[in-house]
């Protein structure tokens, strides 16, 4: 009633015709004839009016609309007694009191219809997709739908041969097998025999029309199969494949999702009471990594019980930050050294590469593995690697490139490197390019790193030849029609990474890469111009190298600031120049200040009117002042006018901010009013599950 009388506002500023009012809230004639006032009878007749028993006669009135929105009858009793009666002929009762209590935390999504209609068209449907997305739930409600129009079910379990002795021809049946390709061919086990039996299956379902065939396989095990197998290869199958990929809810969606598993768990009040607690639930269904595999764990007790009251909460938010538990078996059991080679190369490229870049880094990565841990290769190992991880662990991206799935398999092989480290040593070993000793560099370096950066040191030895061969590599490629390309980390950031090695490693194998690395920074300085900011990096690397020889170290910062303070006075970016008098000693008259000025001389006759036009947010124009201030206060060079013409071209700008503002002022206000209104009515709903 409170919130109808914020809408009756806005029907007597819409002035309709006829208004029609729909709520699930149950409701008397008294009720109807309290909302019409508050909205007018003149807009809102009392028969206009539908509460939950008018809706749900309605419903009874149109079967089709019940029929197309099955959670309006998937989870009712009435519906359950039939689909048990039904099951119990072939000894399936217990499987159909499972999927019942999956509808009842299923939330729709747009592929239960789309499958459906695959398995009236074509008798077969075939869901694929990443561990935790949801197959198995989502081949329940399709069994479980057809077991209410009176098939019956036939679980297999085994192989196919199980569904061929009950197969029946007259009787509507359905057949469900679950991972039917990691029943089928389990590791090597790919003989003609299988898919030969399979594809017979597969066929006999196809030519009855009273019999429908369900199939769910983890997208690299299909994968896999079809690449050992050349009959399956050929067979179609695709075409009766749905492909489940991790989806884009909405928040409300995720709110429902997180709902239903809680108001049906068996979580003790006072679990649930802690994430009910300041809103906690809004922390799950906002947070990037939200998965429905994570939402079933943290709702399970049996999960929980060793988890004391007062940490859930901390176990909760642990298993969103790491939920690379859900991709562990498959990546350790169920994918070939292949397809794990791929999934290294993977990471050390940061989770998205072109397809040229990760055949470069596959290969040497591979190979090395194969020979150290003495397992076979093929030369379309490859392809067969990619084939099996690609729609599980990665996706296409770009025209020929390749991305993880989610970030989740990312913090997977992160967890891989440290908890077993020896990964973190080979990926380095086998690194083709510079690029991939700096990512997994990063990672030893992380919070958590400590067993890589042990292992790194360890076996300085061996990654000291691969260190040495990237760091040399050319990073200039010229393109047609003569002009110049360049890839990966810069000389300069290369070297910086080695002192840093050297610094934290302190092996005698490491610390003999510096030279070589600045000898080559030396040599590619005779062709390119030093980039300013990463020699910068660099001097703050070397400062750091406490440990080192302090007199090379010092000969070689003094050589590097000297080439970085001539670029500087050649011309630079105000960033650029900010950074390089963080590490410069200025002395009054000195050489460093000198240049210095004439560095910065330089910036306001050349680049400062061109930053100053790329500004393009109060924060840019904010942060230019900054840096004009600090060089006041560092060089002593008088600013006043650039600033004057900064805070000119920041108020113009704030003007057309403005002016955009008015213009979107009712766009923003109704997508704010909408954002608070989804807020609040998920606080509504989890509301109601405090004391029940």
């Amino acid at each position: 009633m409170r919130d109808l009388e914020l809408e009756a506002v806005k029907v007597r500023n819409l002035a309709p015709s006829r208004y029609i009012l729909v709520t699930s809230v149950p409701l008397s004639p008294t009720n109807k004839d309290a909302i019409a006032g508050i909205i007018g009878k003149e807009y809102l007749q009392p028969q206009d009016i539908l509460g939950a028993e008018d809706l749900n006669n309605l419903i009874g009135q149109h079967s089709d609309v019940e029929g197309r929105h099955y959670k309006l009858w998937l989870a009712s009793r009435g519906v359950l007694d039939r689909v048990i009666h039904n099951a119990a002929l072939t000894r399936s009762e217990f499987k159909a009191r499972q999927v019942f209590e999956q509808a009842r935390r299923y939330v729709a999504s747009d592929v239960y219809p789309k499958a459906l209609q695959m398995l009236a068209d074509q008798r077969v449907v075939i869901i694929a997709g990443p561990p935790g997305v949801g197959k198995t739930t989502l081949a329940d409600l399709l069994l479980y739908a057809h077991l209410e129009q009176g098939y019956q079910a036939v679980l297999i379990q085994r192989d196919v041969e199980e569904g061929e002795k009950l197969f029946q021809p007259g009787l509507r049946q359905i057949f469900y097998f679950d991972d039917f390709m990691g029943a089928t061919f389990a590791g090597d086990r790919v003989h003609g025999s299988n898919d030969r039996a399979l594809l017979n299956f597969i066929a006999m379902v196809r030519a009855t029309p009273d019999a429908r065939l369900v199939l769910t396989t983890r997208e690299h095990v299909f994968a896999q199969a079809l690449g050992r197998s050349e009959r399956l290869r050929h067979a179609g199958l695709d075409d009766l494949r749905v492909m489940l990929n991790m989806p884009s809810y909405t928040t409300m969606q995720r709110a429902r999702i997180l709902y239903n598993h809680l108001y049906f768990s068996d979580l003790p009040d006072v679990y649930r009471d802690e994430l009910l607690r300041g809103e906690f639930y809004m922390r799950i269904v906002k947070h990037k990594k939200f998965n429905p595999r994570l939402i079933e764990w943290l709702s399970s007790y049996r999960r929980l019980k060793q988890v004391p009251v007062n940490s859930y909460r901390g176990f909760v938010d642990n298993l969103l930050c790491d939920p690379s538990e859900i991709w562990r078996h498959a990546y350790e059991q169920e994918i070939s050294d292949a397809g794990r080679s791929v999934l290294l190369a993977m990471r050390t490229l940061g989770g998205k590469c072109g397809g040229r870049v990760l055949e470069d880094a596959f290969g040497p990565l591979h190979a090395h593995r194969a020979a150290r841990y003495n397992f076979s290769t093929r030369p379309d190992d490859l392809r067969a690697g990619i084939r099996e991880v690609v729609n599980s662990f990665i996706k296409p991206w770009g025209q020929e490139g390749f991305e993880v799935i989610d970030p989740s398999v990312l913090d997977l092989l992160n967890a891989v490197a440290r908890g077993a480290p020896d990964n973190a040593v080979d990926m380095i070993e086998g690194a083709a390019r510079f690029e991939q000793i700096e990512q997994i560099w990063s990672l030893a370096k992380a919070e958590q790193g400590g067993k890589i950066l042990a292992a790194l040191k360890r076996d300085s030895q061996r990654i000291a030849p691969s260190i040495a061969r990237s760091a040399r590599q050319r990073r200039r490629i010229t393109m047609e029609g003569g002009g110049t390309a360049y890839y990966g980390p810069t000389f300069e950031q290369r070297l910086a990474i080695i002192v840093e090695m050297s610094q934290r490693l302190g092996t005698s194998e490491i610390v003999a890469l510096i030279t070589p690395a600045y000898a080559r920074l030396i040599e590619e300085w005779d062709a390119v111009r030093p980039e300013i900011n990463d020699a910068v990096e660099l001097i703050r690397a070397l400062d750091a190298a406490v440990s080192l020889p302090a007199d090379g170290i010092s000969q070689m910062r003094k050589a590097v600031l000297d080439a970085v303070l001539e670029e500087a006075r050649t011309g630079c970016r105000s960033d650029e120049l900010r950074e390089l008098l963080c590490v410069v000693e200025i002395c009054e008259g000195g050489h460093e200040a000198t240049i210095a000025i004439e560095s910065f001389d330089t910036y306001r006759r050349r680049y400062f009117s061109d930053e100053l036009r790329e500004c393009r947010s109060r924060e840019q124009f904010s942060g230019l002042i900054e840096d004009l201030e600090f060089f006041r206060s560092e060089l002593g060079v008088d600013v006043n006018s650039m600033i004057q013409r900064v805070e000119e071209a920041n108020a113009e700008f704030e003007e057309d901010e403005d002016r955009y503002a008015d213009h979107m002022q009712d766009e923003w206000k109704e997508r704010s009013r909408m954002e608070r209104y989804g807020d609040r009515s998920i606080s509504e709903m989890f509301g109601s599950l405090r004391g029940s």
